[in-house]
């Protein structure tokens, strides 16, 4: 009999403790797809947030239509542009190439598709970056780590802003390369953002340009002058132009008159001319 309740009180206890061990488990099962549940909505929503970000980079303002109202107007300057030096017998030829239209396959994709218009003139080739940007925007930035002091000649509100955001976003990544930086400002209810661009539209502009260049003429066994222009077709009011030194390549635009300038200070001090059957073997090479 009592060897019986001995047995029995065992077997109690290792219900119990069955019970208790089954319980401590589901604790442990439901903490785990609690903190599973936790991070998928997480990683949903830094890839909501990321690829809003991206969006909003490529669209400046999240309207489409404000690009393109920026890409017609780009185009129709061009057109007026180049017709009235044509006119004047400064250049004989010129085509206006929307990259958009180059297959990924064409051997100068990866440096043309970063413009928005290759302009071919028998004197020069202008790569056109059209931008539209209504809110402020600090252009250009350069961060180098090995110097205490940047170079800042303005030494403007707006500068000595620029300056210090481009120079905190840069510490983050405790790196001693020098890097170039853009970003615009958006000003909304208790607070001021900024948004950083993960390219710098000079520089790269500067950068390609050179590659198309030196593609070009190895293609065509004849060097003919390249400039990248990034080209506000806004006008620069919103613009804060970075305190750095100008790369050769390229330059910046921010009035249908500078634009110009630019393009005709290019054709006057061209030493030569392709010939007219250049002229058509390279303009063919971007169809």
């Amino acid at each position: 009999m009592f060897l019986l309740f001995i047995l029995l009180v065992i077997i109690i206890l290792l219900i119990i403790v069955a019970i208790i061990n089954h319980r401590v488990m589901q604790q442990k099962l439901d903490t785990e797809i609690y903190a599973k549940d936790q991070l998928v909505t997480k990683i949903s929503t830094v890839t909501r947030e990321n690829t809003h970000l991206k969006n909003q980079m490529l669209r400046i303002d999240g309207n489409n239509d404000t690009h393109h109202h920026g890409l017609r107007k780009a185009k129709q300057d061009l057109y007026e542009i180049l017709e009235q030096y044509k006119q004047e017998g400064k250049i004989q030829h010129y085509a206006i190439i929307a990259t958009g239209n180059l297959a990924v396959k064409h051997p100068l994709f990866e440096f043309a598709r970063t413009f928005d218009y290759v302009v071919i003139s028998e004197k020069g080739i202008f790569n056109i970056n059209v931008k539209n940007w209504k809110q402020k925007t600090f252009y250009h930035f350069t961060v180098d780590p090995t110097l205490e002091n940047q170079p800042n000649k303005e030494n403007t509100v707006n500068q000595t802003v620029g300056r210090y955001i481009a120079e905190q976003y840069h510490s983050q990544f405790q790196s001693s390369n020098k890097a170039t930086y853009t970003f615009i400002e958006r000003i909304k209810n208790n607070s001021v953002i900024f948004d950083f661009y993960n390219y710098d539209p000079y520089e790269q502009a500067a950068k390609n340009t050179k590659e198309l260049e030196a593609k070009i003429a190895e293609r065509l066994n004849h060097n003919i002058k390249s400039i990248g222009l990034v080209y506000f077709t806004d006008g620069s009011v919103n613009l804060i132009d970075g305190p750095t030194v100008r790369e050769e390549y390229a330059e910046t635009v921010s009035s249908k008159s500078s634009l110009k300038e630019i393009i005709g200070g290019t054709i006057n001090e061209a030493e030569e001319a392709l010939t007219k059957e250049q002229y058509d073997k390279l303009v063919a090479r971007f169809h």
